[in-house]
């Protein structure tokens, strides 16, 4: 037994050293949410988003086309594609506008609705009644439908805040990091 382990203790000194692990990449992680939302999401999603094979193809049933326009211009930075649909498509999301005050509705400006098929972005005219804030939303919800939750207003400038009054009017530069960290 005295010879076997002196044998195991000779073979591993005269064992060739295996070479080093590479080094862990560093990978960014993922935005944190304002809250945790009642589905567990706690950071930006691409599960939770309409992003489908690379791309967001929307359907224009809305009258706020100047809206529409600067969402789409807003979010191009080019790895994921926001396209018109065409009939070689199923559009991912479809703009849509409602006009109401009631209920869920009551003060609340927009709202991207996912679903098993197309998904949603409502745009409520009840309350978009300046070009700006109609371009302002329709690019949060665009954000939304890209797989971004909200973000704290308070710990840096964000077109990802809950409220209407505390959203920048266009991504920001660390909303561009949040979209690099989850789309590259």
């Amino acid at each position: 037994m005295h010879n076997l382990f002196a044998f195991l203790a000779a073979a591993s000194v005269a064992s060739p050293a295996l070479p080093p692990a590479p080094p862990a990449t560093a990978t960014a992680a993922y935005a944190a949410c304002w809250i945790q939302y009642s589905d567990g999401q706690t950071t930006d999603s691409r599960g939770k988003s309409s992003v489908d094979n690379g791309e967001i193809t929307y359907d224009d049933s809305t009258s706020l086309d100047g809206a529409l326009s600067y969402a789409v211009k807003a979010w191009d930075f080019g790895e994921v594609k926001i396209r018109k649909d065409d009939s070689t498509s199923y559009a991912d999301v479809e703009f849509k506008d409602t006009n109401r005050t009631d209920g869920a509705w009551a003060g609340r400006y927009g709202y991207w609705e996912p679903g098993p098929g197309t998904d949603v972005i409502w745009l409520n005219r009840a309350y978009l009644l300046s070009a700006s804030t109609q371009k302002r939303i329709a690019a949060h919800e665009l954000g939304h439908a890209l797989g971004f939750c909200h973000k704290d207003y308070r710990k840096y400038a964000t077109l990802m805040a809950p409220h209407s009054g505390d959203m920048a009017s266009a991504p920001t530069a660390q909303d561009k990091k949040n979209y690099t960290a989850l789309w590259g």
